[in-house]
């Protein structure tokens, strides 16, 4: 696969050319038109369930993490760190799938995805 260029003259936009993987696009995000609709709905989904810690108080899961037992304790701390990981696979690696993908619509969906991820490892912490 060639090198996706920061912008492409010769690209096509229109909706009839529009493809999910192999489209010979602009790389510039017009999202006034899309082709796939269900992209956008999916984007104010995406938006509407996120949160950070700064907005939402943790305070009471700070107490009932004291309140666990050693063994509740240690299968949250497992299961924590599991997510961290897994958050941070997401993280490295949505934008190399994202390469491969010329419908911008659906490269604003696995951007938001990346920061997400990226925010749910912060939050973790």
């Amino acid at each position: 696969m060639k090198e996706k260029r920061l912008f492409n003259i010769f690209g096509d936009d229109s909706i009839q050319h529009r493809r999910v993987v192999g489209g010979n696009v602009t790389n510039l995000f017009n999202l006034n038109n899309v082709k796939y609709t269900w992209a956008n709905k999916l984007y104010r989904v995406m938006m509407e369930n996120f949160w950070i810690p700064e907005k939402v108080s943790l305070f009471d899961d700070k107490r009932a993490y004291g309140e666990l037992t050693e063994a509740e304790r240690k299968a949250y701390d497992g299961i924590l760190s599991f997510l961290v990981f897994l958050d941070s696979i997401q993280t490295n690696n949505l934008p190399h799938i994202s390469d491969y993908i010329t419908a911008p619509e659906l490269n604003l969906i696995l951007a938001l995805q990346t920061y997400q991820e990226a925010v749910h490892s912060q939050n973790y912490a």
